[in-house]
């Protein structure tokens, strides 16, 4: 879950990361990364809201609530590529 001080300093979001062995020791990871474009908006009339935008890839781009901040996760807390 990404907090309202993540959404401020971090750069890198990760959903959905998977770490898949496969029957020879062979490992496969599945992630999906958004990197910060621009400045997260803020309000002084709704202090817990922010809006962070993002882009995925070459051509997908968003924005990341605090609705949806459960589904993501910063680079370093990342249970399957935090520590790589």
């Amino acid at each position: 879950m990404i907090t309202k001080q993540q959404a401020l300093t971090e750069n890198e979001f990760h959903t959905g990361c998977t770490l898949t062995i496969g029957p020879r020791g062979g490992r496969t990871y599945k992630r999906w990364v958004y990197r910060r474009n621009g400045a997260t908006k803020t309000w002084k009339t709704h202090p817990a809201d922010f809006k962070i935008p993002v882009k995925r890839g070459l051509r997908e781009y968003g924005y990341i609530t605090q609705n949806e901040a459960d589904l993501f996760t910063t680079r370093a807390d990342c249970p399957v590529c935090g520590k790589g």
